[in-house]
C-alpha cells in the first residue's frame, strides 16, 4: 500500500517533487517503513562515484524507521539533522562513571565506592592460594591454571573459567601470560592485596595471599617458580616444566604468610614437596 501511495504521489506533478519527498519522508518516519537505498542521491539522479556535494541519504536497507539525516560540513564534522546527539570524528570518548562499560573500562557502576568491586572503571580480580597441595608434576602451565578453575568453581566464585596460577617456566614469564589489570587485587574475604598490578609486582603487598578458595588460611609456600616481578626465577629447573615430582628437579616457591618479595620466590626445592599454588581472576 505503501509503494502505491509513493508512486501516485510522484506521478501527481513533476514540478512539485520537493514537496512530495517531504510528504513521503513524514510518511515513512510516521509508519517505520523499511526502506533500502538504490544509490540515488539527493537530485533523485543516480549518483557518481565522484560526487562531492553534500547530500541527504537514507542508509541502506534500514529497518523500524528512517535514521537522521546527516549532513556533512567543513573539517569533516558530522552532525544530526533530526534528534540525537553530534558526533565528530574524533569518536565518542568513554567516561568514567557514565555506568557504560566501553575503551579500556572493566567495570563502570556509576559511583566511587572503591569496596564494591569496581574501582575507576576496573574490576577487582580474586587472588587466592590453593586449599590443594601439588608435587611438581601438575601437567604443565595449563594443567596449573586448570587446577585454579576446579577450585574456584567448586568454592562458587564468579567467572571461575578465567583463573589463572602464578606460575612460570624457563620459557614463559607469569607476567606474560596474566592479565596486568589495573583494578585491585583482593582475597576471597575482600581484603585487598595490592591496588593493582603495579602494585602487585612491586615486592611489597598489603596483604599476604594466605586466603584460600574458601577464605580459609593457608600458611604454607606455594608453587612459582617467579620472582615478586612476574618473571621466572633462572637457576630453578621449574620441575621440568612443571611435569615431574622426581627429587632430581628443583622449582622455585614462595612463602604465603609474608608480604615482602619472598611471598614468590625466596629458593629452589625438590620437585617431589607438596606445596601449594597461588590463582588469580583474570
Amino acid at each position: 500500500m505503501y509503494r502505491n501511495w509513493l508512486f501516485f504521489i510522484l506521478m501527481v506533478d513533476l514540478t512539485a517533487a520537493g514537496c512530495a519527498v517531504e510528504v513521503i519522508d513524514d510518511i515513512i518516519a510516521d509508519k517505520g517503513v523499511t526502506y533500502c537505498s538504490m544509490g540515488v542521491d539527493g537530485s533523485g539522479d543516480e549518483a557518481s562515484e565522484d560526487t562531492t556535494a553534500s547530500s541527504t541519504f537514507v542508509p541502506e536497507c534500514s529497518t523500524g524507521s528512517t535514521a537522521p539525516a546527516t549532513t556533512t560540513g567543513e573539517g569533516g564534522e558530522s552532525s544530526s539533522t533530526g534528534e540525537g546527539t553530534t558526533s565528530e570524528t574524533t569518536g565518542h570518548v568513554p567516561m568514567c562513571g557514565d555506568g557504560v562499560v566501553e575503551g579500556e573500562e572493566t567495570c563502570d557502576d556509576m559511583n566511587d565506592i572503591p569496596d564494591d568491586g569496581c574501582k575507576a572503571c576496573a574490576r577487582d580480580s580474586i587472588i587466592f592460594i590453593t586449599s590443594e597441595r601439588y608435587r611438581g608434576d601438575i601437567n604443565g602451565l595449563d594443567g596449573a591454571d586448570q587446577r585454579c578453575r576446579m577450585l574456584a568453581a567448586i568454592a562458587g566464585l564468579q567467572r571461575f573459567e578465567t583463573f589463572r596460577a602464578w606460575l612460570s617456566t624457563g620459557e614463559v614469564a607469569a607476567a606474560d601470560r596474566l592479565l596486568q589489570s589495573q583494578g585491585r587485587y583482593v582475597l576471597v574475604n575482600g581484603l585487598v592485596v595490592a591496588e593493582n598490578w603495579d602494585g602487585l609486582v612491586s615486592g611489597t603487598l598489603l596483604h599476604p595471599i594466605d586466603v584460600d578458595e574458601f577464605s580459609q588460611t593457608q600458611d604454607y609456600r606455594a608453587w612459582t617458580g617467579t620472582l615478586f616481578d612476574g618473571q621466572p626465577a633462572f637457576g630453578s629447573e621449574f620441575c621440568n616444566g612443571w611435569t615431574t615430582f622426581s627429587g632430581d628437579f628443583m622449582g622455585g616457591n614462595g612463602f604465603s604468610s609474608v608480604v615482602d618479595a619472598t611471598w614468590s620466590f625466596v629458593e629452589n626445592i625438590n620437585c617431589n614437596f607438596d606445596l601449594h599454588l597461588y590463582c588469580i581472576e583474570q
